[in-house]
């Protein structure tokens, strides 16, 4: 298990270029994800095992990606809070208790933070 990162606010900010390209990839991947379900559950229906298909195998793939996006952003100590609207919490110490800096796909800088267990309904400008 990896050590607790508390980020700075010029830490947290500089990893927002490269979130914005991981949380659009896991959105790409998700309705990737959603297409081929999609096209396999009526297959899967009838016959339960055929052998496996192209679609299973991006099936696979797919997921794999999606794991391994997601893997990226946890190793580096962000919380990805949810890909619509692209929330991403990130710990951090203020007056000595630990708070996350809050950021929302679509703003170009952290400018909010909140206590941990208020989530986003409880942020407050920085």
């Amino acid at each position: 298990m990896q050590e607790k990162r508390y980020f700075t606010l010029e830490e947290a900010n500089e990893c927002i270029p490269q979130l914005v390209d991981e949380i659009s990839q896991l959105r790409a991947i998700r309705n990737l994800l959603a297409g081929l379900h999609a096209e396999i559950t009526p297959a899967l229906e009838v016959v339960s095992s055929n052998g496996g298909s192209k679609h299973t195998l991006a099936l696979l793939k797919a997921t794999a990606s999606f794991r391994e996006v997601l893997e990226q952003i946890e190793q580096r100590g962000c919380h990805l809070k949810g890909l619509d609207p692209g929330l991403v919490d990130f710990p951090h110490l203020r007056d000595g208790r630990e708070v996350y800096l809050c950021w929302r796909m679509g703003e170009k800088q952290i400018r909010y933070w909140h206590e941990i267990e208020d989530g986003f309904e409880g942020r407050q400008p920085l």
